[in-house]
């Protein structure tokens, strides 16, 4: 039992130097499916995470980490069905990925970058 409350994660929020491009990326290469938004009076973007949200915020300025480094601590994962399916679709879309080499612990990871830097993990759970 928590101390606070705490029902559930509610979301995770990413800075973005480039809203489209990151929309793209999360809407087109990934697929997820995008949010209504309130009329706020900063840029940004929902997306639907299962049953939770992945909130993406316009900042001002140059990007985080340089393009292509995976971040162990500092990255959202998503559990997908079928790694070979996102493997796939990132060659597909040009999207550099590295294999998490987890699977003698009964999983199996895919990470790669979206355009500001955030390391993205796809992990898939063997029964």
């Amino acid at each position: 039992m928590d101390k606070i409350g705490l029902k559930r994660l509610h979301h995770v929020s990413f800075a973005v130097s480039n809203l489209a491009e990151s929309k793209h990326f999360f809407g087109e290469v990934l697929g997820l499916p995008e949010d209504n938004r309130p009329d706020f009076d900063f840029a940004g973007a929902w997306y639907a995470l299962g049953d939770r949200q992945l909130h993406l915020i316009e900042k001002a300025g140059g990007r985080g980490e340089a393009r292509g480094q995976i971040s162990r601590s500092d990255h959202m994962a998503m559990e997908v069905a079928d790694l070979d399916a996102v493997k796939a679709r990132l060659n597909e879309c040009g999207v550099p990925f590295v294999e998490g080499g987890n699977e003698r612990l009964g999983m199996s990871q895919a990470f790669c970058s979206d355009p500001d830097g955030h390391t993205i993990e796809f992990v898939r759970y063997r029964a």
